[in-house]
């Protein structure tokens, strides 16, 4: 294992199949955001969701076991929430 063999385990896995199962990353974390923001009554962006989702992870390794799985997937929620940042300025 190498210094910064998360970052690429994180690119495949937001890359990879569940681009195939789910589709764009931004996509679905809009459409999560817009059920969200309905069962909240208030507005959820997908950038939000991704922190939050970040957050779920982050409070996981904190109370859990040691499981490579939650780090790779905050840095992978943090990649797809600087792609939402960066789309979103493109508009």
């Amino acid at each position: 294992m190498s210094l910064g063999s998360i970052l690429d385990e994180a690119k495949k896995l937001i890359n990879g199949k569940r681009q195939e199962d789910y589709g764009s990353p931004k996509t679905n974390m809009d459409k999560i955001a817009e059920f969200w923001s309905a069962y909240l009554c208030m507005t959820i962006k997908g950038e939000d969701v991704c922190a939050m989702m970040a957050l779920v992870k982050i409070a996981r390794m904190i109370t859990g076991h040691k499981k490579r799985d939650n780090p790779k997937d905050v840095v992978g929620y943090m990649a797809i929430l600087a792609d939402c940042y960066y789309l979103e300025e493109k508009k």
